[in-house]
């Protein structure tokens, strides 16, 4: 049930671009350099490291795509790429101290964006709106 002029889909994705448009603002004033996409990844990658494929899954790109995200990344010193030793056929790719750096500095400008969204709205708007938001991506 739409109670504005757009569907739900429209909504949420004018909600993802206003993210999308403070995140890219703060890192910018904040004198870093990482894509949308890039960040994602960063998210994306599990401790011990993550394939490729997991990656381009998770992020929502093809896997031509995350290979070169990924070169990218591992030029600028974000991640590595190295033989997986469980499987001589794969690779994983892990964050390097600077790649950890940025993934926590995005998570802190996330919090900073969600507590505007909760001085927006109040405090306890916000707070049953996570709750629905979660309980829908959960299923």
């Amino acid at each position: 049930v739409s109670t504005g002029s757009s569907n739900l889909i429209a909504a949420l994705d004018q909600l993802s671009n206003t993210i999308g448009r403070g995140l890219t603002r703060r890192m910018t004033a904040a004198g870093e350099r990482l894509r949308g996409s890039e960040g994602r990844i960063l998210h994306l990658i599990e401790a011990e490291g993550s394939r490729p494929k997991a990656l381009a899954e998770g992020a929502w790109i093809s896997k031509q795509a995350i290979s070169r995200r990924i070169a990218d990344m591992e030029n600028r010193g974000l991640v590595t790429v190295a033989p997986d030793p469980g499987d001589g056929r794969a690779v994983l790719v892990r964050r390097t101290g600077e790649g950890e750096r940025l993934r926590e500095f995005t998570l802190e400008q996330i919090t900073d964006l969600e507590d505007e969204f909760a001085r927006i709205v109040g405090a306890e708007r916000y707070t049953v709106f996570r709750e629905v938001l979660d309980a829908l991506v959960r299923g």
